[in-house]
């Protein structure tokens, strides 16, 4: 355990690096200068004078070359400093530090959601196998599944804040104010979790040990949770570690719809003013929560499955 254990974080580490090196130089080939997008986005159109733009460059040794930054950049990041906000002026762990708990919060309910309605609704689905309630649930996945997260959003402030008006349209000056982002984060979520959940199930319920045990005569409830739950349970385990990085990462999008203030404000803004610091330090907030929840669910697969941790050595 410990070996798989040490090579999954060095996996973790060596992910995090490429995103960090892809993201620092991407951004500074696209189009623009950053000494200008910084006074352009702090001070106006008039601000941006000769004078001004070599300031700001000097400030923030913008006039070195891009490998030199980057290699400050990365040597600085070691030691836990990201550097400091061009747009805010202030270290980016602090300004990271403030928004990051409103995204967990919003991420964490989105994920409550869709565990909540997917794993029931998969598993009626599956027990009610070519049934009405089966083709209406499967009806009801390809619709949600085929509707983009920002189009959902906007028909549910259309119709459930301005119309019925049951919830604020933006911000979070309210507890409901977190039910519509939540909602429209976990969408695609219950859509994958239920399908795959659904999978699972009639899957479990096709093996012969489930029909030796109704031979048995063991009561339905009885054979649904000691046998088809427990044995269908595990391999959602994955799936579900993977659909909350993509909450993670699609929050960016629909905080900026609902201004929710959370990381995904930071990242829009400072992609907006080329705000390098605040990019690296919002990527890898991201990043970092994906990869750590994907190590998280491969130990607790690994705990489960001991034969996912040898696999590597019974190919050998």
């Amino acid at each position: 355990m410990t070996k798989y254990l040490i090579r999954r974080i060095l996996m973790v580490v060596g992910v995090l690096w490429m995103v960090s090196t892809l993201t620092y130089f991407t951004v500074h080939v696209t189009p623009g200068d950053t000494a200008t997008a910084v006074l352009y986005e702090l001070y106006g159109e008039d601000a941006v004078n000769t004078e001004n733009l070599e300031r700001v460059r000097e400030k923030y040794d913008l006039n070195e070359s891009v490998f030199k930054q980057y290699a400050e950049w990365v040597k600085n990041a070691f030691t836990g400093n990201f550097g400091t906000s061009y747009r805010y002026n202030k270290p980016v762990s602090y300004m990271i530090g403030l928004r990051l708990p409103n995204t967990l919060k919003l991420g964490i309910t989105a994920f409550i959601f869709s565990v909540l309605i997917a794993i029931p609704l998969g598993v009626i689905s599956a027990l009610q196998h070519n049934k009405l309630f089966d083709h209406i649930s499967r009806i009801f996945v390809l619709i949600t599944s085929s509707f983009p997260a920002f189009w959902v959003a906007i028909v549910l402030i259309i119709v459930c804040a301005l119309k019925l008006k049951l919830f604020p349209v933006s911000g979070m000056d309210s507890p409901q104010s977190i039910v519509l982002p939540a909602l429209t984060l976990s969408l695609g979520m219950i859509a994958t979790t239920t399908r795959m959940m659904r999978a699972s199930m009639l899957d479990v319920m096709s093996q012969d040990y489930i029909w030796v045990a109704k031979a048995k005569g063991l009561t339905r409830n009885k054979i649904i949770v000691r046998h088809i739950l427990r044995n269908a349970i595990p391999p959602i385990i994955s799936v579900l570690g993977l659909q909350i990085g993509h909450i993670l990462g699609g929050a960016v999008v629909i905080e900026n719809i609902f201004s929710w203030p959370g990381v995904g404000g930071l990242f829009i803004d400072a992609i907006n003013a080329k705000d390098m610091p605040m990019i690296e330090g919002c990527v890898l907030v991201i990043a970092f929560g994906y990869a750590a929840i994907n190590l998280v669910v491969d130990i607790i697969y690994a705990a489960i499955n001991p034969e996912i941790r040898y696999s590597g050595e019974a190919k050998k």
